[in-house]
């Protein structure tokens, strides 16, 4: 039901039209035959016979037609809603959320998954014009006699709850194989992203290959056949029940109630001919089968598509003008994988300024890049509170609240697109840093798109992040381990140069670095240990000489 009701909410209008184009087939078709068997028992007037053949003909040849060509538009239009659904689905689903699902199994909802609910379109309209066919050939039935009629639909019951009794268990094998199959999709992430090391070693790679990857394909190819098994087994007892129908009323019926030859003989040929009909709606519940384990594995990962889609909300109530953000008593958990334990950031306590360049320093795993993640509003405060100057951030102003920031991370995204900026002299103040940053031999910026990505190096690639973000013109920027790829002089410029500039301008900058030589660019330096703040003090006197080598780097690089 929750197949069809996305379905419906997809597109009301499409989804009518075929039913109703559906029906108009099945009607046409179940009344065929009606004007068959009337035809040979005589009970039709002799007037005019073949053209009223010829019109059901062609009625139902239009119909059918018209069915055809709204399955296939129906099916695309299915597909590309439900990716689009989705996709916004993901981008308000919380960000911790979804890096525990991991980025593969998401590929395998948004491709594997959304294809097999978009069946449903291929098979809904045939499935409605063979429920209207047997439909009209029952009432055709009923007409004909009713004590046959109550007969034929008790012998149909009674096949169908053995029917019935023997479907539990492909669902089960279905969902499973479905379930094992997130594990297949990660080893073809690591596939992807592992093939150089793959490559360098003859052992590792056949090891991967034989012992990793085709075991757990192994164990789905075999969950999914026992289901193909199973369900040509339940499907088998279907096409066999029909018939046993046919013979119960053809022999076993005349026995319990009495009617005319005439009358016996219309109920074998039109049971006869629903069987097709019959037969094709067995042959769809596989697919309806199918779309409701991948609807229900969709909404395993909170991504719910059946309800109404919600609409982001804008408001905010945050100050237009603002001086300082401040964590109070924040903690934040989540359970660490290497160390196999639950994580705690926090309580933290810590006020960081606009104007001023603060710099986060501590060991791999010290929650560094998770405070990074609270502070912007990616990670939610599970304790404690965050205030915008006087204004608390809550889940009414957060998407505004995250607006403020802009970020470069250490697994930054790079965007051929310069989306979402709305600088008029875009292309100009873009060309410029691109200068400063080297980068304007090697990439162009048109109608605010970067004329090449992929031809560049991990460091170019994170220069050109850091270009995206400077031109957004956030409040607060946010840089994660953002000159770990860069060669000595580059990484110079980033720190005695960008840096001061963006403070000069007012921006708060919040740095996860290592670059112990570079803190006397900064105003504090925080330090975390186990999850805990330490430490929050002034840069030392010590490291204040190199803020005296930014002036002169500067005006170099610019001149």
């Amino acid at each position: 039901m929750k197949v069809l009701l996305f379905l419906f909410r997809t597109s009301p209008w499409v989804v009518s039209l075929a039913a109703g184009v559906a029906v108009v087939s099945g009607m046409a078709s179940g009344g065929l035959i009606a004007f068959v068997n009337g035809a040979l028992t005589g009970s039709q007037p002799d007037g005019n016979l073949g053209w009223k053949f010829l019109g059901l003909v062609l009625l139902s040849l239009v119909s059918a037609i018209a069915a055809n060509v709204t399955i296939a538009y129906f099916y695309r239009k299915v597909v590309l809603e439900m990716q689009l659904r989705l996709a916004r689905r993901i981008t308000e689903t919380p960000l911790r959320n979804l890096e525990e699902i991991g980025s593969a199994p998401l590929l395998g909802v948004l491709t594997e998954d959304v294809a097999k609910i978009g069946e449903v379109a291929t098979v809904i309209v045939p499935l409605i014009a063979n429920l209207a066919t047997t439909a009209a050939c029952f009432l055709y039935l009923l007409w004909l006699s009713v004590p046959a009629f109550i007969g034929t639909v008790i012998f149909l019951a009674l096949g169908g709850l053995s029917y019935k009794l023997l479907t539990g268990r492909e669902r089960v094998l279905l969902a499973d194989g479905r379930n094992r199959m997130d594990s297949v999709y990660r080893y073809f992430h690591d596939l992807t992203h592992g093939l150089k090391e793959l490559k360098l070693s003859h052992s590792r790679c056949e090891k991967f290959l034989d012992q990793v990857l085709r075991p757990a394909a192994f164990v789905v190819q075999r969950h999914l056949f026992l289901w193909d098994v199973t369900f040509a087994a339940i499907s088998t007892w279907g096409r066999f029940l029909i018939l046993v129908v046919v013979g119960l009323v053809l022999f076993l019926l005349p026995q319990l109630v009495s009617f005319p030859a005439g009358v016996l003989s219309g109920y074998v040929v039109v049971l006869l001919f629903v069987r097709s009909s019959l037969l094709s709606v067995l042959d769809s519940l596989p697919h309806l089968s199918a779309a409701a384990v991948a609807l229900q594995k969709v909404e395993s990962f909170g991504l719910n598509v059946t309800s109404e889609e919600a609409v982001p909300n804008q408001s905010s109530d945050l100050p237009r003008t603002w001086e300082a953000l401040r964590l109070a008593n924040v903690t934040h958990s989540y359970y660490h994988d290497r160390e196999d334990c639950q994580f705690t950031l926090g309580p933290i306590d810590l006020t960081l300024r606009r104007g001023e360049i603060v710099f986060v320093v501590g060991g791999n795993g010290s929650g560094k890049t998770t405070l990074s993640k609270v502070v912007m509003g990616l990670y939610p405060a599970e304790t404690g509170v965050i205030f915008l100057d006087e204004t608390e951030v809550r889940e009414s102003n957060l998407v505004g609240y995250r607006q403020l920031f802009g970020a470069v991370f250490t697994d930054f995204h790079l965007f051929e697109d310069l989306l979402g900026l709305e600088v008029t002299d875009l292309t100009e103040e873009a060309q410029l840093y691109l200068g400063k940053l080297d980068l304007d031999h090697k990439v162009r910026i048109e109608n605010g798109r970067l004329s090449t990505t992929r031809a560049l190096s991990r460091g170019q690639q994170q220069r050109l992040a850091l270009l995206a973000a400077y031109l957004e013109d956030r409040a607060f920027y946010v840089f994660d381990e953002w000159a770990a790829n860069q060669d000595p002089a580059f990484r110079e410029v980033l720190y005695t140069v960008l840096l001061p500039e963006l403070r000069a301008k007012g921006k708060g900058v919040l740095v996860i670095s290592h670059d112990d030589q570079y803190f006397g660019t900064g105003d504090r330096i925080l330090k975390l240990v186990d999850g805990k703040l330490v430490a929050d003090e002034p840069v030392q006197e010590e490291c204040l000489p190199i803020r005296r080598k930014k002036a002169a780097l500067e005006t170099a690089i610019i001149h």
